[in-house]
């Protein structure tokens, strides 16, 4: 079954055309695919399904919460906007933020921020309405594994179903439910960014797992040309960096590592390359947590009626600005079809802090990014001293420094770029056990504002509406999504 469920979780075309798998080798594994397939709709539960009515499903993109929702009540277009999310049964959101207690320690490098939440803030979030979190993220180990395990502490006592992180890798990759009237919901959450600290380990009979983040990790390949290549074998021999072959006849690789590895061990970063016609940098998920991810979804999917698999995923094709990451890395676009593959119905991405596009896959829903909801980091005080050391500033500065150094007091990095501060909430309809219709309501959270001021959102308007919606458009149109613009509202219709 194993070796079934991991032909399951792949997007067969892309695979051969990226692997070159023979034909013989490639047409065996579609018949498996076919016969297991077969098999699993022989062994379906049996039972009829319950009516349960038209279900609605409403997500966002990250929240980084450091003040009070309740605070805003007497501004009508903030109220606008959680009466809009209101409108869902189940209310996801990705919680990039921490719950630790005073005792906890900030972690190190890699990090430069250390982002936390009062954990009374949880009830301001459950007061907008949220009942889903993913707590898998780059930040989930800001304060280290004891921030982590209050975090969970926080969410299980606050009575906050969550999934992504776990004392353990097996609890990590667990889904996370949540019952509503009109039905259960499984949730299944990763991380594909994160410090290398960051990943649950998986529990022996002799020892203990270790507690983080459910990792989706991949494999970077940079495919150069026959010549490039040659280059990078002399390169390789002349200053003896110890690079490993690999790969096949037709397509050699050698793999560098940065700094090479010495007789305490490799730690380095890892960099592989390819010899092809075709030049490009190339990413592929992990067979390994593929597998492990698509289990869980499975799973999932026997236990709830709705399934919805999320992922916190900077990464974006090579070559794009810095801070318009708004095309996924391809490795997660075959990630969120292997999720669908196996059993979610919609795959809900976060991380990059932008909107990215979204695409109908065998009539189920991916939305690669929906960007931010609440974003706060600019306001978290005080800041652990990784962050004044990145910017050469002594332990005499206000907690503020290190916020204005980064931003040259809101001149570059996120306070400058306009698409970080406009997203969407997104309403999946379901009907008759099946995604029968997306809205999206465009919001704003304060593009040009003070720190003070930004980072709640608000029904967007007039123009400004258009713009968001017409901008998700265009980042639709590779998918051959068609999103119809009424209103101030987005529409996907979904065939039937």
């Amino acid at each position: 079954m194993k070796n079934q469920r991991n032909c399951t979780a792949w997007n067969w075309t892309a695979v051969i055309r990226v692997f070159r798998i023979p034909l013989a080798l490639a047409s065996l594994c579609l018949v498996s695919l076919a016969v297991a397939s077969h098999l699993r709709a022989q062994q379906q539960e049996i039972g009829k399904r319950k009516d349960l009515g038209e279900f609605n499903l409403t997500l966002v993109g990250d929240n980084n919460i450091v003040t009070l929702a309740t605070a805003r009540q007497n501004n009508p277009k903030f109220m606008a906007a959680v009466t809009e999310l209101r409108k869902g049964d189940a209310i996801f959101n990705n919680l990039e933020t921490t719950f630790p207690e005073p005792d906890d320690y900030p972690g190190g490098a890699p990090r430069s921020e250390n982002i936390f939440s009062d954990p009374s803030l949880l009830k301001e979030l459950q007061w907008i309405g949220f009942n889903l979190y993913g707590t898998a993220n780059n930040h989930a180990l800001d304060y280290g594994i004891p921030g982590l395990l209050h975090t969970i502490q926080t969410l299980k006592q606050g009575g906050a179903v969550y999934a992504g992180t776990g004392v353990d890798l097996g609890h990590a990759r667990a889904a996370g439910y949540l019952s509503t009237p009109h039905g259960r919901v499984g949730l299944v959450a990763c991380a594909s960014t994160f410090p290398q600290d960051s990943p649950a380990g998986q529990a022996r009979p002799d020892i203990r797992g270790r507690p983080g983040l459910n990792p989706l990790r991949y494999d970077t390949r940079y495919r150069v040309s026959a010549a490039d290549f040659e280059a990078l074998k002399k390169l390789n021999d002349n200053l003896k960096m110890m690079a490993t072959p690999g790969g096949t006849a037709a397509n050699p690789t050698l793999t560098f590592v940065f700094p090479p590895s010495g007789p305490s061990g490799n730690y380095g970063t890892y960099a592989t390359f390819e010899e092809s016609e075709k030049p490009g940098v190339y990413t592929t998920p992990d067979r390994n947590d593929v597998a492990g991810l698509t289990h869980s979804i499975e799973n999932a999917r026997y236990f709830s009626d709705y399934v919805v698999a999320s992922i916190h995923a900077h990464e974006g094709i090579p070559g794009q600005a810095a801070g318009q990451v708004e095309i996924p890395a391809q490795f997660v676009e075959a990630y969120a079809h292997a999720a669908i593959d196996a059993g979610a119905d919609v795959f809900v991405g976060s991380g990059p802090h932008v909107l990215r596009g979204i695409e109908i896959y065998k009539g189920k829903v991916i939305f690669y990014s929906l960007g931010n909801f609440i974003t706060e980091n600019w306001l978290v005080d005080p800041e652990a001293i990784t962050m004044y050391d990145r910017y050469n500033l002594g332990l005499d500065e206000l907690a503020a420094a290190p916020h204005n150094a980064r931003s040259d007091y809101g001149r570059k990095d996120e306070p400058s770029w306009p698409l970080y501060w406009q997203s969407a909430i997104a309403h999946v309809v379901f009907r008759d056990g099946r995604p029968a219709e997306v809205k999206l309501t465009p919001i704003t959270l304060g593009y040009g504002y003070r720190t003070s001021d930004r980072g709640w959102p608000e029904i967007a308007e007039g123009s400004e509406a258009t713009q968001i919606l017409e901008h998700l458009q265009k980042l639709s149109e590779p998918y051959g999504t068609k999103i119809a613009i009424s209103n101030g509202v987005g529409t996907i219709t979904l065939p039937r």
